[in-house]
């Protein structure tokens, strides 16, 4: 396998940029492996920020110190450090005391998938036309949709529910309360796109989503980011959130499968 990874973010309609995410690939194991998290912070500027960086960075250097560790226990080993990590922001460093984060990262090994995710950021699968939610949703929308679907609710209740977009778990001073984590060994295939991104692209509908991918399905991860990216910002939608995408393109080191 080669990976092709690529991220990009924008701003939005908010005045300041609360998103933020690394990419890692050098320091791991393999060179068919990487790393790659992405945070979308709460808290405000002076919170959001502060939140999504340490999070994500002590994630990283702690993932890359314990390696010797197996993926679930190296990424709930880094999810505690990082967690640990804020909070000694809020109590020693007098960083707000509500900011938090969001967080999903994404270990890939070879073909093997690992995951690990707080909150309501994204983790996609792209393979064959077909866009798949793999990870799961920690906010409300999701135990809204739930209702709709046993007939509990309806959809138009549901959709316009002030609580849709509250969080049910994230990063924080607080204990957290949920946390998805998971392993799909022997899963990634040639041609699979992996798309990490904060909530800010939920402007786009899976459709939409399939449909750019699939157009842009020659392209390098880099172009199809932006093409995201670009379409999220064509909705012109007024109060638009920072918006954060990485794709990881799979390919065979084979020129057969190219």
């Amino acid at each position: 396998m080669e990976l092709n990874i690529q991220g990009d973010m924008i701003q939005g309609a908010r005045d300041y940029q609360e998103d933020y995410y690394e990419i890692c690939s050098e320091a791991v194991k393999d060179s068919d492996s990487c790393l790659v998290v992405l945070c979308d912070g709460m808290g405000g500027h002076s919170g959001g920020a502060i939140a999504s960086r340490t999070v994500a960075t002590t994630f990283i250097n702690e993932f890359i110190a314990s390696q010797e560790l197996s993926p679930k226990a190296v990424l709930e080993r880094s999810l505690e450090v990082a967690h640990c990590a804020i909070r000694a922001e809020i109590s020693e460093n007098s960083a707000p005391s509500d900011m938090g984060t969001t967080l999903v990262a994404a270990y890939v090994t070879k073909n093997d998938l690992h995951w690990l995710s707080v909150g309501d950021s994204h983790l996609y699968l792209f393979r064959e036309g077909k866009v798949q939610k793999l990870n799961d949703d920690h906010s409300m929308a999701a135990v809204l949709d739930e209702l709709v679907e046993i007939g509990r609710l309806d959809e138009d209740e549901a959709m316009s529910d002030p609580q849709r977009n509250a969080l049910r778990s994230c990063v924080s001073e607080d204990d957290i309360s949920l946390v998805d984590i998971q392993s799909k060994l022997d899963y990634l295939k040639p041609k699979d796109r992996l798309i990490l991104a904060s909530d800010g692209l939920d402007t786009l509908n899976i459709h939409d989503i399939e449909s750019i991918v699939a157009k842009n399905k020659r392209k390098p991860s880099k172009d199809v980011a932006s093409k995201l990216l670009s379409a999220v910002e064509d909705v012109q939608k007024s109060n638009q959130d920072n918006s954060s995408v990485v794709v990881i393109s799979i390919k065979s080191k084979s020129w057969f499968f190219s």
